[in-house]
């Protein structure tokens, strides 16, 4: 188990970048979180103490926030969360795990605060160059893809026409990305279920059959992690509610809120 969880790691974090000390560290980061020891993670990956550690840490936290709804501390998680991204960023700002991390925890920070000042605080533009940074230098960056996907529908739900106004989201640019990740990385259930999340909390009744196909499809996948055994829960809840249009609206938009 430990040889593949070393190939993993070095198939995940390039060897060139990752001084010899440190490789132990994101190993046992990395059966932290598959386990879904998500502390466990962030702390071992925190001790590489270089950039792609705190960015894992903050991804652990992150995946914490996203499979733990009802964290008794879920706003001092998202702190600590964006804190890691943002120290990685300082570390090696052309890193693009780096950068992707960082866009993945902005989008978080934006849940806890009005779309109002999520806007003037530029969350929303940061978020939306890092993530093109990223699919530039690599578009078969599945998560990356998934991501923009996401920002797309998360600032229409934030900011209705003026989202689509102000800043060019649209649902169609969304599901283009959202399907361009999916065919990238078919036995991700994540996306499938974002994506549902997404169409799902706009009330877009044009594509609400689609929303509830990705959600059936995510639920039948097998996950490959602790990150993904949760996100499968959530479909699972979700998929009770879509027998009442108006209730699972509501509880994506419960969802997504914070």
């Amino acid at each position: 188990m430990r040889n593949c969880l070393i190939a993993l790691i070095l198939t995940f974090i390039p060897a060139s970048i990752i001084p010899v000390s440190a490789w132990a560290d994101l190993i046992d980061a990395e059966q932290a979180y598959q386990e879904g020891r998500w502390t466990d993670a962030a702390t071992f990956a925190l001790e590489a103490d270089d950039a792609r550690g705190y960015a894992y840490a903050s991804w652990a936290l992150t995946a914490q926030l996203m499979v733990e709804p009802d964290h008794f501390d879920r706003r001092a998680l998202m702190r600590r969360a964006v804190d890691y991204a943002e120290t990685a960023y300082r570390l090696d700002a052309e890193d693009l795990l780096v950068q992707r991390q960082l866009a993945m925890a902005l989008g978080v920070r934006g849940r806890f605060m009005s779309g109002f000042r999520a806007y003037l605080q530029r969350l929303p533009h940061r978020g939306r160059h890092l993530l093109t940074e990223v699919i530039t230098a690599d578009p078969q960056d599945a998560w990356a893809l998934g991501l923009m996907g996401a920002w797309h529908l998360e600032v229409l739900r934030r900011g209705g026409s003026a989202g689509r106004s102000t800043l060019g989201a649209s649902i169609d640019a969304g599901l283009a990305l959202y399907s361009q990740s999916i065919a990238l990385d078919p036995d991700n259930l994540a996306p499938r279920y974002f994506l549902a999340l997404g169409l799902i909390s706009l009330q877009d009744r044009a594509r609400y059959d689609l929303a509830v196909e990705q959600l059936q499809i995510a639920i039948d996948q097998e996950p490959r992690d602790a990150f993904e055994a949760g996100i499968r829960e959530e479909a699972i809840l979700l998929m009770v509610e879509t027998a009442d249009y108006r209730a699972a609206a509501r509880w994506a938009e419960d969802r997504l809120s914070n």
